[in-house]
């Protein structure tokens, strides 16, 4: 099942994240078997150069296809669910208002704003109602953080720890495992916003996700209490392995 409601079965989901879009490396990284493959368009490929082709390729595979999307917008959410996807990721949510406006924005009339149009005849068919993470990543998110995640529709608090270490004293926390440990400058005040956004999203039945590097950071992640997690993405790895195997070359 590739569909949203394969990510609100309440089981704990690890999955990959693509800043390129390609459709090789989305096939490849499908044939894996992660619980969903995330496309950037916030920081990686442009929406427009998206092809309906790799959700179609998710689908193939059983892998429902996300979106993190630029920014709030209607029309971009909606061109991104006509793509194929399951769902959308939104960043710098920060209030009420804008948890609303995005579930409102993957809803048809007369439940939301979502224009009619579909692009593709995906394999597997989807409900009408799309998956939707909100990204908590600013102090402003955090301090409304029990009533986003109360906000009908939301699926999902997804920490953005980079940008939430920057606004919460002005060191990013990619590494989020130097968060758990302690080591990181304002490990405390990241700390307490990642409780303050697992115990939000126990009471209002929602998952608590945390964007993540690697495998370690994950399961550090599901150890603390999160249930969805982001465990590689395409240049990270490409990046890291390319140096691990010129390194054996090397020195070998």
């Amino acid at each position: 099942m590739s569909g949203p409601s394969s990510l609100r079965a309440g089981q704990v989901i690890h999955g990959f994240w693509s800043t390129t879009g390609e459709p090789t490396v989305i096939d490849a990284a499908a044939a894996a078997a992660p619980d969903f493959i995330c496309v950037d368009t916030q920081h990686g490929v442009d929406l427009g150069r998206l092809d309906s082709s790799i959700f179609t390729v998710m689908a193939l595979y059983g892998v429902p296809g996300l979106v993190r999307v630029e920014s709030l917008d209607l029309g971009r959410i909606g061109r991104a669910l006509d793509l194929g996807a399951a769902g959308i990721v939104v960043p710098l949510v920060e209030s009420v208002s804008d948890a609303e406006a995005a579930v409102d924005a993957t809803r048809h009339a007369p439940i939301g704003g979502r224009s009619f149009g579909m692009q593709t005849r995906r394999i597997g068919a989807f409900d009408e109602r799309p998956f939707v993470a909100v990204m908590v990543e600013t102090s402003g998110a955090v301090a409304d953080i029990d009533a986003i995640a109360a906000v009908e529709g939301v699926d999902a608090l997804y920490v953005g720890p980079a940008d939430l270490g920057l606004g919460l004293g002005g060191d990013p926390a990619p590494n989020i495992l130097d968060v758990f440990d302690g080591t990181h400058p304002n490990a405390g005040e990241v700390g307490e916003a990642l409780g303050a956004v697992l115990a939000a999203a126990s009471r209002h039945g929602v998952i608590a996700g945390l964007h993540c590097g690697n495998g370690a950071s994950s399961r550090r992640a599901v150890d603390e209490g999160f249930t969805m997690t982001s465990v590689a993405a395409d240049l990270g790895l490409i990046g890291t392995g390319l140096a691990e195997q010129l390194a054996v070359a090397r020195d070998g």
